[in-house]
């Protein structure tokens, strides 16, 4: 788990009436105390205030909802999958027309025989002696009878959450030493020669890089000899594994690995006997990385039907810390030709096919063909030329205006990059950025863009008095924030401008803040003592939206555009777009609009109350010199005190 992260238990509710379940959410969803915010909230999607219990509990709940049985069961599955198992389920007697409560608990103990259940009932409808007997005398299994109070419902999920909790760690404490003794036999068996020691992986006992490509290499070696050989290397890597090691911890995360290791190894063998006949060795590169290299294929049909069998094999459950856990894998794999000279030409190229496997969807098999073997030369090129194209003036800033959906004046700015490039023509920032990110030019060219742009702003200021409030957001990257000195760099920028601090502010997305957000925070901590703002772009789209209106020091969320374009075609992203701005409204955080391009979508945000937006109804991304114009317009209308255009009506 990440530090500082706050425990909560998962909860599973299935009930057909809808106002059972807001009932449920009311009670445990609120049990740590709720705030003003959330109050006023639930009074405007609600309609009133739903009661919580009298006392002020620690504990916190995350509660999923389904209203049958089969749905319910198909959410246990899910999280069974996901690595993180409810702590207890409330099931109510009966929901027609699907299964009753008897049979869903019968289907939820298939699942998960760990699971505690509270069967929700009236006295009338089903007597205890015959839940009894249909499902057995188990400690797992409990009766509410209806009407219950909130006090009834909290101390079931917090006794029934903790008892999970014990279970579980004790299943994990034993796995581990478990995990411990098999090391030490591990240990024992190993190679005892130092050369030995040196190549193999000491948590899985599979050959390392260094073995590996030792073998790699007289697979080389055999095919300039004889040109009919074929061999093929396969580069795997689990899908999701950094979400196990967070939610189980690493010591479950190494007991998968050494699972894994296991199973390679175990169908290796298999297919030798069953398929083929090949030297085939697995390796562990690190993490959850592992090598195949297959001696001796006939083509890559051949390989892939293997690579397959492999994702079968991993696929299958894995039970770890009392409940199932199953991961999948994406496989990127090379035949090797002629052009391979080296080891490390194979597991590039190899490297190059999973990753186009994990971009086109997760538990793929990918094989490294000329289309990747182009893109990766292009993306090389890119990189090259990137490094140089600050110096040689490649880059210009273009400024995209943010206006008040009010009077349709102009509040701030976005600094928007471009790359005119000598050969390839104007490139956009989806084309380069992803490049900038992995060499690690982005440091400087974002700094680039955020003194380019505070030096505009502040000539805009002297020659527009009107606009002394003008600000400027410049987007930072991720790999930015992880730069130690990041908030020493903006404070040159804004002292060396002269710009003041609240004139700029910077846009981050909440991918920011997965792997390291106590660093992260700190950061952000030192940047806004500046002044400087803290915009929330692409919100809504993120991995935790709802938690940041609570957790991050932000001062404006923007929207993503994908919610702007659906308002007109899907009542409920117009509902989502009404529940953003009224918790951003109870946090006093402004909300901005994203890719506005028509009339209609500009009026719903009006009616929804949204007070600014950007997009290219108003304006296209341009140059300084159009955004001067734009602001003498601005200056006219500001005379004038007419709106540039009329309140859209609610309807």
């Amino acid at each position: 788990m990440k530090a500082n992260a706050p425990t909560s238990s998962r909860i599973l509710v299935i009930d057909d009436e809808q106002s059972i379940q807001k009932a449920y959410r009311t009670i445990l969803c609120r049990a740590a105390g709720g705030s003003d915010a959330l109050d006023a909230m639930d009074a405007a999607l609600f309609g009133k205030t739903p009661q919580t219990p009298a006392t002020t509990p620690t504990a916190t709940f995350e509660v999923d909802a389904a209203s049958q049985g089969r749905e319910g069961v198909s959410l246990l599955n899910k999280a069974l999958a996901e690595g993180r198992p409810y702590s207890m389920a409330f099931v109510d007697m009966r929901m027609p027309p699907g299964w009753d409560g008897t049979q869903t608990v019968e289907q939820l103990w298939k699942a998960d025989p760990n699971l505690d259940v509270v069967i929700c009932t009236a006295y009338s409808d089903h007597p205890w002696d015959d839940i009894a007997q249909r499902l057995g005398q188990t400690h797992r299994l409990l009766l509410l009878r209806k009407p219950f109070d909130a006090a009834e419902v909290w101390q079931l999920a917090n006794s029934l959450s903790q008892k999970r909790l014990a279970e579980t760690n004790a299943v994990a404490a034993r796995q581990a030493l478990e995990l411990s003794h098999a090391r030490l036999q591990l240990e024992v068996e190993a190679r005892r020669t130092v050369e030995g020691q040196l190549k193999y992986d000491s948590l899985t006992s599979l050959p390392n890089r260094l073995l590996i490509n030792e073998r790699i290499e007289r697979c080389i070696e055999r095919s300039k000899r004889d040109a009919a050989f074929k061999y093929a290397v396969l580069f795997l890597d689990l899908d999701n594994f950094k979400s196990i090691n967070d939610t189980l911890g690493h010591a479950m995360g190494d007991y998968l690995l050494v699972e894994v290791g296991k199973r390679l190894e175990g169908s290796l063998r298999s297919l030798d006997s069953a398929m083929r006949v090949g030297g085939d060795i697995p390796a562990r590169l690190g993490g959850d990385e592992f090598v195949l290299l297959l001696d001796d294929v006939n083509s890559a049909d051949e390989v892939r039907v293997i690579a397959q069998r492999l994702q079968r094999t991993i696929a299958q459950p894995t039970v770890m810390a009392g409940h199932q856990v199953a991961v999948n894998v994406s496989i990127g794999f090379v035949l090797g030709c002629p052009e391979h000279l080296v080891p490390d030409d194979l597991l590039r190229d190899a490297d190059a096919a999973l990753y186009q496997a994990k971009e086109t969807g997760k538990g793929q098999v990918c094989e490294y063909d000329e289309t990747i073997r182009q893109k990766v030369l292009s993306e090389r090129r890119l990189s090259n030329d990137l490094k140089s194209a600050i110096s040689l003036s490649q880059l210009r800033v273009l400024y995209q205006p943010i206006v008040s959906l009010e009077s349709g004046l102009i509040e701030s700015v976005e600094a928007l990059v471009r790359w005119d490039h000598p050969e390839l023509g104007t490139l956009g920032p989806a084309l380069f950025i992803p490049v900038a990110e992995e060499t690690g030019v982005i440091h400087e060219l974002g700094l680039w863009v955020m003194r380019e742009s505070c030096q505009q702003l502040r000539i805009w200021h002297e020659r527009f008095p009107a606009h002394k409030s003008l600000c400027v957001s410049v987007n930072v990257s991720t790999k930015q924030l992880a730069v130690a000195g990041l908030a020493d760099a903006i404070a040159r920028i804004i002292r060396d401008t002269g710009l003041p601090g609240e004139c700029l502010n910077i846009e981050i997305t909440e991918s920011a803040f997965i792997d390291n957000i106590e660093a992260v925070c700190k950061q952000l901590a030192s940047i806004r003592e500046m002044g400087v703002g803290l915009h929330l772009d692409d919100f809504g789209t993120g991995y935790s939206s709802l938690s940041s209106f609570h957790t991050l020091p932000i001062d404006a969320v923007k929207i993503d555009r994908s919610f702007v374009s659906g308002m007109g075609l899907d009542g409920r992203v117009a509902n989502i777009v009404n529940a953003i701005q009224t918790m951003a409204s109870n946090r006093r955080v402004k909300v901005i609009a994203e890719g506005i391009e028509t009339i209609e979508q500009l009026a719903q945000l009006q009616a929804l109350g949204c007070s600014s937006g950007q997009g290219y109804y108003m304006s296209r991304p341009v140059d300084a010199v159009a955004v001067q114009a734009l602001l003498k317009e601005n200056e006219r209308t500001l005379t004038d005190s007419t709106p540039k255009w009329p309140r859209a009506n609610a309807a």
